[in-house]
């Protein structure tokens, strides 16, 4: 159905990831964080859009996870991919010429609803009695997780034990702090460079040798071309960060 809670979400995003991971989509050691975190948003999306609601600006909520995955090159989709994406855009571009309320992923629903029932092969009572199972929480599951939760509460008291002691260490990854730095170290390059040849400018300028002097202004020329360069790289950097970052306009208030 369109409601689904967030232990859900989260709980089919991570069998999404490792659906995707696989099938040899995604690669191996890719920051898995984020991919789930990309799941969870297009799942909420495509939920919200069966309510009728709007969801998140996709910039906004995973635009940071979604630049890194895309310069890490973590998804590699086979080349029987391209024919399957290809026909689905096909679809949806003749049909919003036609209508402009066609969607899609509305229309699949039923179908993708009946595929995952019979890849189940349930049977209508056991249907029903999965559904009242999961609802009244009187499943193998769920009581296991009732027995379980007195070890899993001294687990987590002991690892805040170990935190405070200081014998484990959280390390927290900032993909907006490695963005910046980044940055920086493209900046600093373009820096030396100039400095460089703004130096080897000034010694050709008060060189009495003409050898001198035109070696100086060679090393300037090269120095300054790798200047150029690099803050060809910066702008190039900066443009690339504005797609992935989210921009309010007061239109979409």
């Amino acid at each position: 159905g369109p409601v689904i809670g967030d232990i859900e979400l989260a709980t089919n995003a991570k069998m999404l990831v490792d659906g995707v991971e696989e099938a040899g989509v995604l690669a191996r050691g890719a920051d898995r964080l984020a991919v789930e975190k990309l799941a969870r948003y297009f799942m909420r999306t495509f939920k919200d859009n069966q309510l009728g609601k709007k969801g998140a600006n996709i910039k906004e909520t995973v635009g940071t996870d979604l630049q890194t995955l895309t310069e890490n090159d973590v998804f590699r989709f086979p080349s029987t991919f391209t024919f399957i994406f290809r026909s689905f855009a096909s679809i949806d571009g003749i049909g919003k010429g036609l209508s402009d309320t066609f969607d899609v992923g509305k229309l699949a629903q039923p179908f993708i609803e009946k595929f995952t029932e019979v890849q189940k092969n349930e049977t209508p009572a056991e249907k029903g009695l999965n559904i009242f199972a999961k609802a009244t929480g009187l499943n193998q599951r769920d009581v296991l997780t009732a027995v379980t939760s007195p070890k899993k509460i001294a687990y987590i008291e002991e690892t805040l034990r170990e935190i405070e002691r200081g014998d484990l260490k959280i390390r927290v990854r900032s993909l907006e702090n490695e963005k910046a730095l980044e940055r920086m170290s493209l900046t600093q390059g373009k820096m030396e460079n100039l400095l460089v040849a703004s130096l080897l400018l000034n010694l050709a300028g008060v060189a009495s040798s003409r050898i001198l002097s035109g070696a100086g202004v060679v090393g300037a020329a090269a120095f300054g071309l790798q200047a150029f360069l690099a803050g060809a790289k910066v702008t190039k950097f900066d443009k690339t960060q504005e797609k992935f970052v989210g921009t309010k306009f007061v239109d979409d208030e």
